[in-house]
């Protein structure tokens, strides 16, 4: 299938010969919709590498949301470096969960409260969580701090603007997974013309690819260790907060 759709244009003109339709403006914006349907595809072409992208915390001890960031993997600090070289930092090493924003600032308010990290293990587990358009993380960052940073990348919608007379004509979805634009975009062509039956028809096709990508996520994250899931969900906690 890919051999056959390189770019946006060459999609559109696939679409166009499968259906028999010869409105280009109508199948763009099928097109559309079927990338609102897999803004959150968790592709491996979509991920950062960890030891390149680091934030560094500011004044307050809190690190920006990166401005390309989808969602994120997993966190974690090396010691007073983000380089992949651990001997170069200190340590301890952290590994943070996500939590919930209320968790997160709850925690803040225990923070010196927390051991300095003597005669434990080098590698433990912090917290972090999403206020306002920072990250917070427990145990606090100092300024200068920096942490690893992995996530999954936002991209650019096809034939959006970017300052060329034809817009985005490629992106790492359609070169990676060129299926699902077909799929989605064939399923909102039929649902547009109210042909109900085709448009399921192309839906079980679109959810069946998706779902064997997710699969595949799992069975990566999670087979081999822990099944707890702390990088991606945000779950309450019931804690009682006592101090003496």
């Amino acid at each position: 299938m890919s051999a056959n759709i390189q770019d946006a244009s060459a999609l559109v003109d696939y679409i166009l010969d499968f259906t028999g339709s010869s409105n280009r403006d109508e199948i763009k914006q099928c097109i559309f919709l079927a990338e609102m349907m897999m803004r959150n595809i968790e592709l491996p072409a979509l991920r950062t590498d960890p030891y390149t992208t680091i934030g560094t915390a500011n004044s307050d001890g809190l690190i920006p949301i990166p401005a390309d960031m989808n969602k994120p993997i997993l966190f974690f600090n090396q010691g007073s470096t983000g380089s992949s070289n651990v001997t170069a930092g200190s340590g301890p090493w952290i590994v943070y969960d996500r939590i919930g924003d209320r968790d997160i600032i709850t925690l803040s308010m225990l923070n010196n409260l927390y051991l300095t990290p003597i005669n434990i293990p080098q590698v433990y587990r912090g917290k972090f969580s999403e206020v306002g358009a920072y990250y917070q993380f427990v145990p606090g960052l100092g300024q200068g701090a920096q942490v690893n940073m992995y996530y999954y990348v936002a991209w650019p919608e096809l034939f959006s603007d970017d300052g060329t007379v034809t817009g985005v004509e490629n992106n790492v979805v359609l070169q990676s997974w060129p299926e699902g634009y077909v799929y989605g975009t064939l399923h909102n062509y039929y649902y547009k013309r109210k042909m109900a039956e085709d448009a399921d028809k192309w839906l079980a096709k679109y959810n069946l690819a998706y779902d064997t990508v997710e699969d595949q996520n799992n069975k990566g994250k999670w087979s081999g260790g822990h099944t707890k899931l702390t990088s991606i969900w945000q779950p309450r906690r019931l804690q009682r907060l006592t101090y003496r």
